[in-house]
């Protein structure tokens, strides 16, 4: 048998459901199977800004395959070798960094899909249950496989309807610190030049008969503005991270034992 979670984000996103994320840079297969344990929907295992190693990430597959998580692998370029090697390690998805057009995005989709309807080379590795189930995996792999495209510059915004209606891009995920640096209002996350990039990517998705991943603006307690913004068309969520989960929870560890330190 091939690993497990192909299709739980699949099946989410082809439902119009929501699908909660969180992003994971430190590499622990423990932290990866706790946060998947704990419910999260799906995973996204960065390799673009923290030193994953290929083995580190084959580690931290196998433990997300012990929860119901969809893995995804970030990729800081848009390569197809690379692509081909997460997939073929048992990765649901892949999304790449800084697609800007059409062209860049149908590269990352075909890599991500067989032929004829794509680039891919065959040779699943623990995606197949180490030769276990190639043919089940084979059969599944370009239906269940997501290609995310992660929008972060101006240019991709003023692309973004060719983009989302690229054959075998799933949904997308935007890089808002990188947006709003592009669109030249760094961090500026209220401005009104950020909310109509993301506005614009919710109707391209839309448009493309497809749902959008953008990020939750505001407090995500705050029930009443995450439906809202889920109605607006925000399915695809990526709430948060390993590290700043770790950091928020020490902090809150320390902070009623505060007075007890030596302020130097």
């Amino acid at each position: 048998m091939s690993p497990r979670n192909t299709s739980h984000l699949k099946g989410l996103l082809d439902a119009g459901s929501p699908a909660i994320g969180i992003q994971l840079r430190f590499g622990s297969p423990g932290i990866a199977e706790m946060a998947g344990l704990a419910g999260f929907d799906w995973l996204l295992l960065d390799t673009e800004h923290a030193p994953q190693s290929p083995a580190g990430v084959q580690a931290q597959l196998q433990a997300i395959g012990c929860t119901k998580a969809t893995p995804i692998v970030r990729l800081g370029h848009n390569d197809p070798a690379q692509i081909r090697l997460y997939l073929d390690m048992g990765a649901a998805g892949i999304a790449v960094a800084f697609i800007e057009t059409a062209q860049d995005a149908k590269i990352g989709a075909d890599a991500c899909r067989y032929p004829p309807r794509g680039t891919r080379g065959w040779g699943p590795h623990r995606a197949a249950g180490y030769g276990l189930d190639p043919e089940g995996y084979t059969s599944r792999a370009n239906d269940e496989i997501l290609f995310l495209p992660i929008i972060e510059s101006a240019t991709a915004i003023d692309n973004i309807d060719d983009i989302m209606a690229v054959d075998g891009v799933d949904s997308c995920i935007v890089g808002p610190v990188d947006l709003c640096y592009s669109l030249g209002i760094p961090f500026e996350f209220n401005h009104p030049d950020y909310l109509r990039a993301l506005d614009r990517v919710c109707k391209a998705a839309l448009r493309a008969g497809k749902v959008a991943g953008v990020p939750l603006l505001g407090d995500v307690t705050d029930k009443e503005s995450v439906d809202r913004q889920v109605e607006q068309g925000a399915r695809l969520l990526l709430v948060g991270g390993d590290e700043s989960g770790l950091v928020d929870a020490f902090k809150g560890m320390l902070q009623p034992l505060a007075h007890l330190q030596d302020p130097s």
